[in-house]
């Protein structure tokens, strides 16, 4: 897979994601099993604006080359494997509840994704 391709993907999922959070955060937290009080939700926006701002760093950075390329798909391949670790363990540690799953899968896929981008960059 191309880097501009895994980079356009990373984009709209993190710009998707990222406006679910921003905008509708509570509806977000409940499809993930989560009680929504104030605090939560608060969190949940400031997390929204911060993946948008990632999906805006990869969309931009679609026709990079060379070192700059291959930094942004790490750092971008790091989020996927550390929210796949810790999203994993608090899922076997009942920490969250099991109907978050899929969410590991998502990151999974993410990560094959970014790191299929790397292979060519």
């Amino acid at each position: 897979m191309s880097p501009r391709l895994a980079l356009t993907i990373g984009a709209v999922v993190a710009i998707v994601a990222g406006l679910g959070f921003a905008l509708a955060p509570a509806q977000m937290l409940s499809g993930f099993g989560f009680a929504a009080p104030p605090e939560a939700l608060v969190v949940m926006r400031d997390i929204g604006v911060t993946l948008i701002g990632l999906g805006i760093v990869n969309w931009l950075a679609r026709d990079a080359t060379g070192p700059a390329v291959r930094a942004i798909l790490i750092g971008n391949l790091f989020i996927q494997a550390a929210e796949l670790l810790v999203n994993g363990w608090e899922i076997a540690a009942s920490v969250i509840p099991a109907q978050s799953a899929p969410g590991i899968v998502l990151h999974l896929a993410l990560g094959v994704v970014f790191l299929l981008g790397l292979r060519r960059a």
